[in-house]
This record gives structure tokens, C-alpha cells and sequence, in this order.
């Protein structure tokens, strides 16, 4: 009897044992904080719409640039070069994604909606003092420094905060939102174009500095983090504190991801010469002797055409792979501006123009959803902003170099150098794609 009790009392000290374990084990702690992943609901879409609006007013003024480069080579700096003036669009872009890193950081850390706010006051004061300025070094720190400063902390935010609302639909909502650049690349071309022929430069800039400012109050409105769910609150914090501790530990570790240094050295050599078209467009079409008001369009019609190559693309990559399509858009990309040359006619340029900007839309849209996809949610912000920082560099020599190609070998040299760069980079490309997935056809 008594040896029966002490084996019945050692078995239930066991069984308790087991489930104590088993109850320990059945705590989350070990993943990743719950986050609620919606998708395409009523709050997703609101933020889906913030992200759109603040792209609109940060990359899409930046698809714009090829208007500030035709009315300052026949205007204000009509004494500098082609290639001076571009260093004003290659310097803004360099501050805009040289800053994401840092902008990156702390938007894991303190959220969006500060950086939000200091981005759309630089963004405007950019603008303002911009539109007084005079001399060559007053835009390059007016319009290279201060707006591109600003526009990296809109930016950043409004993609990184993407995939914490979407898992299935990631691409396509990321397409979306990238849209926004492109449609804002349709409408300021047009809007500074004629702002410039009806109120002088001035106040044109001024015009679209008084647009953006309620279009960017909804951004930062519309933007934040999703919240924990509940079963994540009720958790003690002796369990989470732990965990989270380890996670802010490790939270540079995406860095030494071989896959992500490749995604960024191939989309290095896609933005050497990616931007060429937006930049020079114009200028080819208007050296050609056609139509004035129609050459001021084509970079609208690339930017049109750019809408569509960053939704549909987006929706593609959801079904075989954001690498896949990356790789796909690259090469047709380089393809599509080698031949730009052998459009010499409204027609001609215009079709080319459609061609360019749908193929080149997906290199842009997707390239937060390649980051992504090999991150964890409490990374995106490093990793994008990695990413995004190191195509800076890209965004400053880029178009200085086509600008010196220009001086010296015309648009067949310009063509020529950033139709290889591309495809250049989509070879780098492929070789992300296959540490993704070694199958050469598989999803990735």
C-alpha cells in the first residue's frame, strides 16, 4: 500500500511536470510579437490610401524632375551644362534614399507618424525656398538638400509600413501604394509645366508646395503601426520582455543576409540607369524639333504607363514571385531604353514611352517586396532603408555620368550606357533569385 501511494504521488509530480512544461510551451514567446495582418479591410485600405498619397507627393515629385531640367537649361542656369543640372536631380535623390537607413532605424523605434510629420514640413519649407531661388548653389541645397532630406522621411514610412497589413497580398498592395509615385509623376509634370507658363516659377512652385500640404496631412493621419492582438497584451510582461530584449538584439542581423546584398547590388546597376528616361525625355523629343507642348507630356506618358507596370506586376508577383518579375522588368527595362534612340517621330516616342514606363514600374514597385520577403516584421524598416540607402549612391553618379555621356556622345551613348546597366543588374538579379529558390522556374 504504501509503495502504491509514493508510485501514484511520483506519477501525478510527473504529469504535473508535463503539463506544466506543455502549458509553457503552448505561450507564444518564442515568435514573434502577434501583429494583425489585414488584408484590404476598411483600415488597411485608409492606410493603403496614406501610403499612396504620401508616394505621390514625395517619388512622384521626383518623376518630375525632367521639367526643372528642360526649364533650367533654357532659364534660371541656361550658363551650365546638361550634366550640372542633373546633379540637382541626382543630389535630391541621393538625400531621399541616402537617409532611409537612418530614417529606417527609427521608424522600428519610434513609428511612423513623427517622421511623417518632420517630412512634410521639410518637404513644404523645401519647396518655399525653392521657388526664391536664384543661383546654382541655392538649389542644390534648397531642392537637392532640404526637400531630399524630407522626402526620405515620407518615403520610408510609407512603404515600410506595408507589409505589416499584408502577408497574401503583399505585391499587389505594394504595387498600390508605389502607384502613388507614378500617378504623381503623371499629374506635377503637367501642373509645373503649366503653373511655369501661367505664374512664372515662382509661384508654380509655391502652387504645388500649398497642394501637397493636405494631401500629406492625411498621410500622416492615415499611416501607423497595426496593433497587438489581444492574446499579445494579456501576456505578462516577465514572458514578453524577454523575448522582445532579444529581438532588438539581433535586429541588425538581416544585414549580413547574402540575399540582400545581392538584391542591392543588382538594383544598384539597374539605377544607374534607370532614371535617364524620366530625366531626358523631353529634351530628346524637343532636340528633334517636334512638338514643344507634346515633348513637356512624354514624361506624364511614362509615368501613366509606370501606373499600370506597378499594380499588374504587383498582382503577378503574388502568384510566381517578386524576384521573378524584378528580373523580368530589369532585362525588358534595359532592352526598351537601348533602342530609344530609334524613336524619332511623336509617335514613335510616345510608344517607347509607354514600353519604358510599364516595364520600368515594377523595378520600383517591387523592390520593398523583395526586401521584405526575406526579413521578419520587426526588420523591414532596417531592411528597407538598407536597401533604399544603398541605391543613393546609384541615384547620385547616375545621372551625372548620363549627363557627361550626353556632352560628349549625345543620346546613343546615354541609351547605350543605361540599357547595359540594367541588364547588368538583372543578371546580379538572377543570382538573388536563385539563393531565394535554387529551382531557375520556381517561385521566388
Amino acid at each position: 500500500m504504501l509503495l502504491e501511494n509514493h508510485t501514484k504521488k511520483v506519477t501525478d509530480v510527473d504529469t504535473a511536470r508535463n503539463e506544466e512544461k506543455l502549458s509553457v510551451e503552448d505561450i507564444p514567446v518564442s515568435e514573434e510579437p502577434p501583429i494583425i495582418l489585414s488584408e484590404f479591410n476598411l483600415r488597411s485600405t485608409i492606410l493603403l490610401t496614406g501610403s499612396f498619397l504620401g508616394l505621390f507627393c514625395s517619388v512622384g515629385f521626383v518623376n518630375a524632375f525632367g521639367i526643372f531640367q528642360e526649364y533650367y537649361s533654357t532659364h534660371i542656369l541656361s550658363h551650365k551644362s546638361a550634366s550640372d543640372i542633373s546633379w540637382l536631380g541626382s543630389f535630391n535623390v541621393f538625400c531621399m534614399f541616402g537617409a532611409t537607413a537612418i530614417v529606417g532605424y527609427l521608424n522600428d523605434k519610434h513609428g511612423p507618424r513623427i517622421l511623417l510629420i518632420i517630412g512634410s514640413v521639410t518637404i513644404v519649407f523645401g519647396l518655399f525656398m525653392t521657388s526664391l531661388c536664384k543661383e546654382y548653389y541655392q538649389f542644390f541645397l534648397a531642392q537637392g538638400l532640404i526637400l531630399g532630406l524630407g522626402l526620405a522621411f515620407v518615403v520610408l514610412p510609407s512603404i515600410a509600413v506595408i507589409p505589416r497589413y499584408f502577408t497574401k497580398h503583399r505585391g499587389l498592395a505594394m504595387g498600390v501604394a508605389v502607384s502613388g509615385s507614378s500617378m504623381g509623376g503623371v499629374i506635377w509634370p503637367i501642373a509645373l509645366q503649366r503653373f511655369f507658363d501661367s505664374v512664372g516659377f515662382g509661384w508654380g512652385v509655391r502652387i504645388c508646395a500649398f497642394m501637397m500640404i493636405p494631401l500629406l496631412g492625411f498621410c500622416v493621419m492615415a499611416i501607423s503601426v497595426p496593433a497587438p492582438t489581444p492574446s499579445a497584451r494579456n501576456n505578462t510582461a516577465n514572458e514578453v520582455e524577454p523575448e522582445i530584449k532579444t529581438i532588438l538584439r539581433h535586429d541588425l542581423s538581416i544585414l549580413k543576409s547574402p540575399i540582400l546584398h545581392l538584391l542591392s547590388a543588382g538594383l544598384f546597376l539597374v539605377y544607374l540607369g534607370l532614371f535617364s528616361p524620366f530625366f531626358y525625355i523631353t529634351s530628346w523629343t524637343i532636340g528633334l524639333g517636334l512638338d514643344t507642348n507634346m515633348a513637356f507630356y512624354m514624361v506624364s506618358i511614362i509615368n501613366a504607363a509606370s501606373l499600370f507596370g506597378r499594380i499588374l506586376p504587383g498582382l503577378w508577383a503574388d502568384r510566381i514571385g517578386a524576384y521573378n518579375i524584378m528580373v523580368i522588368s530589369a532585362g525588358f527595362s534595359g532592352l526598351v531604353c537601348m533602342c530609344w534612340t530609334e524613336a524619332t517621330s511623336i509617335g514613335g516616342i510616345a510608344v517607347l514611352s509607354l514600353a519604358y514606363g510599364f516595364a520600368s514600374g515594377a523595378v520600383i514597385g517591387l523592390q520593398g517586396a523583395c526586401a521584405s520577403q526575406i526579413a521578419q516584421p520587426h526588420q523591414y524598416g532596417i531592411v528597407m532603408g538598407f536597401v533604399i540607402s544603398f541605391l543613393s549612391i546609384a541615384g547620385l553618379i547616375g545621372s551625372p555620368i548620363n549627363g557627361q555621356l550626353l556632352d560628349r556622345w549625345q543620346y546613343l551613348g546615354l541609351s547605350l550606357f543605361s540599357g547595359l546597366a540594367m541588364l547588368l543588374g538583372m543578371i546580379v538579379l538572377i543570382f538573388a533569385k536563385l539563393k531565394v529558390n535554387i529551382n531557375f522556374f520556381g517561385k521566388a
